[in-house]
């Protein structure tokens, strides 16, 4: 039984770190020192069948950092552009601009209602898809089950099939991963998630604005989801900006009873 091997390629929030024009001390030290403190967008990057969940902007630095030498499938949670915008360098990377074809063509997986919306903020897709042709779409919708190699991704709708935003669940073996890295506040239906061996969740924000999930009522969530471990990734620039990166390990010793790590660009995870 051969392990799941997944990659963080990005653990950012909707602004990458650092911030461009930002003098902070977040933001210098990041430029300075790099990884673990830079953050790009938020992707997971799939090993075993060279998939990546969400293509913000900054996706092409993220695979580059990792050398990931190709990607066959894409999936999407939902439109907003640090989760969709980098479509072009993912897609475009497989064109050959003399010949005008494409040398090999991304599976790209988007929720129906997600893809709707996406095609209004970002035209762009339809001449990549429909024209370039380096993408080929597959509309899907809460429910489904799609098999890639040994792995199998679960669609999951935040409230079922009439969700804007979706987590994936991927399995392999009796192995179970979650993966919802944004907005999860709208989550009706994360208790419909138990045995999970890996939770990867956005990370919940430490100031308290009522649009989005705290983070002290994220650790309600995990304590109630009971993953055997928790990975908490789209971390904010201006979060850290404001509390500072020690904020995050007085954040473990408050909650050392929940088994969590916060991701960093790059993190290898072996399950």
């Amino acid at each position: 039984m051969e392990n799941l091997m997944l990659t963080i390629l990005g653990s950012g929030g909707a602004m990458p770190t650092p911030r461009p024009f930002c003098q902070c001390k977040t933001c210098e030290k990041a430029r300075e020192v790099g990884e673990p403190y830079k953050r790009n967008s938020c992707s997971l990057f799939i090993n075993e069948i060279n998939t990546v969940i969400d293509c913000g902007e900054d996706i092409a630095d993220s695979l580059n950092r990792r050398s990931v030498k190709q990607v066959e499938n894409l999936f999407i949670t939902h439109w907003h552009p640090d989760h969709t915008f980098g479509f072009r360098p993912i897609l475009e990377a497989n064109y050959d601009f003399r010949s005008n074809k494409p040398k090999r063509t991304v599976n790209v997986y988007i929720p129906k209602k997600v893809f709707e919306t996406l095609k209004q903020k970002f035209p762009t897709i339809d001449y990549l898809i429909n024209s370039q042709k380096t993408g080929k779409l597959y509309l899907i919708e809460d429910g489904d089950r799609i098999k890639i190699g040994n792995i199998t991704i679960a669609v999951a709708g935040y409230k079922g099939k009439d969700s804007d935003t979706y987590a994936y669940l991927i399995e392999k073996d009796n192995k179970k991963v979650l993966y919802a890295p944004c907005d999860t506040i709208s989550f009706d239906n994360y208790r419909n998630f138990s045995n999970l061996d890996l939770l990867i969740n956005e990370c919940g924000l430490f100031s308290d604005i009522r649009t989005e999930i705290s983070f002290d009522e994220l650790m309600k969530r995990i304590k109630e989801i009971n993953p055997k471990r928790s990975i908490l990734t789209h971390i904010e620039e201006v979060e850290i900006n404001i509390w500072g990166e020690g904020y995050l390990q007085k954040m473990k010793e408050k909650y050392s009873d929940v088994n969590f790590d916060f991701a960093n660009d790059g993190m290898e995870i072996k399950i």
